[in-house]
């Protein structure tokens, strides 16, 4: 991570606790319970975390690629050899997000996954630790974290198509949630390239979908 992106960072983090003791002061001399004030500076914390994700380039954290499987496909990727390596550094880590929502939609019929041919797992796996390595430098120790991917799950006649995944820095057990923050983006394929690809694992007809899919990118801090 470069000295800009590191600054543009602590910036954005800085202004978040400005405003939390800005509102410590216009309550006065008023008492404030100790876990309210808390979860406002968490909640705080959070949104300027989503929005350094909204805003920040892979580039600012060292940059991202992965290697594409030669026997696979991906729209508007050449594959040269046995394998090609995607360079990813100039894409925003939402984008990156919702690309990989995009190449790894999960197909369940009647409460089984489909085995799907998926050459963009490797790019699933390598974000999922590129991204613990984010929001490390974001958060630190100061929370513990939980950051949820997923898109709003599509119900068919005959299936279901959806993409969730987490990755969080703490196991399950005693700690307290202090906020939840969550913003949206809309996964970019049309109605007609999802229908495609169904079809052809399905060998179904042309499903009737809705145009949009959303995805939800929610953070959350915990003590």
């Amino acid at each position: 991570m470069d000295e800009r992106g590191i600054g543009y960072i602590a910036d954005m983090l800085v202004f978040a606790l400005l405003i939390s003791f800005a509102s410590l002061l216009l309550v006065g001399a008023s008492p404030i319970d100790p876990k309210i004030e808390s979860t406002r500076y968490a909640a705080s914390f959070a949104q300027s975390t989503l929005l350094a994700l909204q805003h920040s380039t892979a580039d600012e954290f060292g940059g991202f690629e992965y290697q594409l499987d030669a026997f696979g496909f991906e729209p508007n990727v050449p594959v040269i050899g046995e394998s090609a390596k995607r360079d990813l550094r100039y894409k925003t880590l939402t984008q990156l997000l919702v690309e990989d929502a995009l190449l790894n939609l999960r197909v369940e019929v009647e409460g089984i996954e489909l085995e799907m041919l998926r050459p963009n797992q490797s790019m699933e796996s390598q974000l999922r630790g590129f991204l613990k390595e984010v929001l490390d430098k974001l958060i630190g120790g100061r929370f513990g974290y939980c950051l949820t991917v997923k898109t709003s799950p599509i119900e068919l006649d005959f299936a279901r198509v959806y993409f969730e995944t987490e990755t969080k820095n703490f196991d399950d057990g005693a700690q307290q949630k202090l906020c939840s923050e969550t913003i949206v983006s809309t996964l970019p394929i049309s109605r007609e390239e999802l229908a495609r690809r169904i079809q052809g694992v399905l060998d179904v007809p042309a499903p009737e979908l809705e145009p949009d899919i959303v995805v939800e990118i929610t953070l959350e801090l915990w003590s």
